[in-house]
């Protein structure tokens, strides 16, 4: 009984001292392209991250170029192996970290951000229409020659969609020797036909010094967003009605004429009269 005893007693005594001697198992280590691939989701934005979690719990559709998290995704579907996107996935979904480590994935592969539950992805908002329409403006004559001698740089006029207003600028420069005090604009909008259907006015009073550019919004873009001198209203004109206006529904085209120039010596200039045939 004795020898019995101490034999087990050091068959014990071995195994403890080989249990010390011999280390534990190794942990597994993330395979390499689940390392790759969680280093990836780790460097996304916030945003990214979030568009990342939608694209799992949504099915994990095969990825767009345009989503800001595509190289993440295609990475989880073509890249890891089965057991490594399953993993992927189920953390993605809100399943914890459990998956990843079983796959040797440790905290610092993985990072801090938890997915939270982004719902459904937000419809994209839908534009607002622009209220205006652009109409297509030109000289009145080829080469569009000075009248007075004001020079037009340039123009645009627009009307509301729903008739109910326009817009004009225009850009020019005194080409005399003299110093103008006002410009008398008009600008003519016509049909698809050219038919003359309503006009805007603008009296432009100031101080125009020879060869001077005098600018107004260079188009309705920079007008309605505000790009540029507030200044440049001065060398615009606009009519707003109440109730819609048919010529304004109706037009297509829009020009410019001079009706009359004054200058600082006291002088004046307007259009020759064209005689009676």
């Amino acid at each position: 009984m004795n020898v019995r005893r101490g034999s087990l007693l050091a068959s014990v005594a071995a195994a403890l001292t080989l249990a010390i001697i011999m280390p534990a198992p190794a942990k597994p280590a993330a395979s390499g392209f689940l390392g790759l691939v969680l280093m990836s989701m780790r460097n996304l934005s916030d945003s990214q991250f979030a568009s990342l979690v939608h694209w799992a719990r949504a099915g994990a559709a095969s990825p767009k170029f345009s989503d800001p998290a595509y190289r993440v995704e295609f990475d989880i579907l073509r890249t890891l192996g089965e057991s490594d996107r399953q993993a992927m996935l189920v953390f993605l979904r809100g399943g914890g970290r459990s998956a990843l480590y079983a796959r040797g994935a440790t905290d610092a592969d993985i990072g801090s951000r938890k997915p939270v539950n982004v719902g459904p992805a937000a419809p994209a908002p839908t534009a607002t229409p622009n209220p205006y329409r652009s109409l297509e403006f030109g000289s009145p004559t080829i080469g569009g020659a000075p009248a007075g001698n004001i020079v037009v740089l340039g123009g645009w006029a627009a009307v509301k969609r729903d008739g109910r207003g326009a817009h004009a600028c225009i850009s020019f420069k005194n080409a005399d020797s003299r110093t103008a005090t006002r410009v008398l604009f008009q600008f003519p909008i016509s049909d698809d036909a050219g038919a003359a259907l309503a006009q805007l006015d603008l009296d432009r009073r100031g101080t125009f010094s020879p060869g001077i550019d005098i600018h107004g919004w260079d188009s309705m873009a920079s007008w309605q967003g505000g790009t540029g001198n507030r200044a440049y209203n001065e060398n615009c004109t606009g009519v707003s009605t109440g109730v819609a206006a048919l010529p304004l529904l109706a037009a297509r085209f829009a020009t410019y004429r001079i009706l009359r120039v004054e200058y600082a010596d006291g002088t004046s200039w307007t259009p020759p009269t064209t005689p009676s045939p």
